[in-house]
């Protein structure tokens, strides 16, 4: 008799960091899946080559992209998942400041994003505008290329080392190395650290609490502030192998 092939779980990450902190403990979970990481290496969400696109149109071509590298079938797919960092982008455009002082062309704090000058003050403000245009786009989704893939997003606000290691502006030379060292200190399931920072939302089904998540991270400042919703990517992934 064949062996039936696993389904994939497929992650669209923007970097190594997030893979080096989830693939182990999501293997160790989901052993009768085959649990994919696919780092973009850039922001799929702020792309100047693909911005004419609309953006459930980019991702779709991601996936297809990359279903075609790995030749999976459709079938294949159980999930495409996709993890970001907030990096601030849903704030209000008054907490983009201008500081001719600070020595680094842009600065991330909890309250704003601190920028050298005008020119750099309207870069940010437009990235905002069409990262968090696409945001809201795709938090509100569930199904992409036609229908074919379930499809969730989920985020680290500000960004992965924000979350685990309160690194507001961390040093991308040293990311994957701390992530490491990180993982063999933890004595806890890595989802139940990382519930500690979910947002404050009350308990109900996955969706709701999905829902809630990103209108939480969506008010006022919040984008900046040290929180995340990947707990409830392990719910996502429970529920849709339920369904199987």
């Amino acid at each position: 008799m064949a062996k039936t092939r696993k389904k994939v779980v497929l992650l669209i990450v923007e970097g190594e960091s997030d893979e080096t902190l989830l693939i182990d403990r999501l293997r160790e979970l989901f052993r009768d899946h085959e649990i994919r990481f696919e780092p973009q290496r850039g922001d799929i969400l702020y792309d100047a080559r693909k911005q004419r696109k609309p953006i459930k149109e980019v991702i779709g071509d991601t996936v297809k992209e990359i279903r075609l590298k790995r030749k999976f079938k459709q079938t294949d797919i159980l999930a495409v998942i996709h993890i970001i960092d907030t990096d601030g982008c849903l704030i209000p455009e008054d907490n983009v400041v201008i500081d001719k002082e600070q020595e680094v062309l842009t600065y991330y704090q909890n309250t704003n994003i601190s920028v050298q000058s005008g020119t750099q003050m309207n870069n940010i403000l437009t990235r905002n505008n069409i990262r968090g245009r696409n945001i809201r786009t795709m938090n509100s989704v569930d199904t992409i290329v036609s229908n074919k893939y379930a499809y969730q997003m989920f985020y680290f606000s500000r960004n992965l080392e924000h979350v685990i290691f309160n690194e507001a502006n961390p040093s991308s030379e040293t990311k994957v190395d701390n992530i490491e060292e990180f993982l063999e200190e933890l004595d806890s399931p890595l989802e139940e650290y990382l519930s500690q920072y979910m947002p404050d939302i009350e308990a109900g089904s996955y969706r709701d609490q999905y829902i809630a998540s990103w209108t939480f991270i969506s008010e006022g400042i919040k984008s900046l502030q040290r929180s995340t919703n990947v707990p409830l990517m392990f719910n996502f992934i429970e529920l849709k192998s339920s369904e199987l």
